[in-house]
């Protein structure tokens, strides 16, 4: 039976009418049958998803998305780490000049997630 690890204070899924909670509390793992239908079409659409790396349902530290839109802006100088508006040039925290989300620095947060 394959077992799909899960995230911290993850308590299971859904995959329409099928729920699948973890076994032994939430952050824990959920065991699915890969011979009942229903547990092979789960365990299909968990392959398919970018997020479902190496049997663990976690999304990481962060995933680079960008939906066509224009490209916000960033603070390199404040600590928070938000995105304002691409027509913010300079910060409303700190008034610091801003740049292109592009231009962001790639630091990992600490803690128990790896890309």
């Amino acid at each position: 039976m394959p077992r799909v690890y899960l995230p911290p204070s993850c308590g299971g899924f859904a995959d329409g009418d099928h729920k699948y909670l973890a076994e032994r509390g939430p952050g824990s793992y959920v065991n699915i049958d890969d011979t009942d239908p229903a547990g092979k079409m789960a365990l299909k659409k968990l392959a398919g998803q970018d997020y479902a790396a190496a049997g663990l349902v976690d999304a990481g530290p962060e995933k680079h998305c960008v939906r066509g839109g224009p490209e916000g802006r960033w603070c390199p100088h404040c600590a928070d780490n938000t995105i304002w508006y691409s027509w913010t040039r300079s910060c409303p925290s700190c008034s610091g000049e801003t740049v292109p989300e592009s231009e962001m620095a790639r630091k990992l947060p600490d803690g128990p997630y790896r890309p």
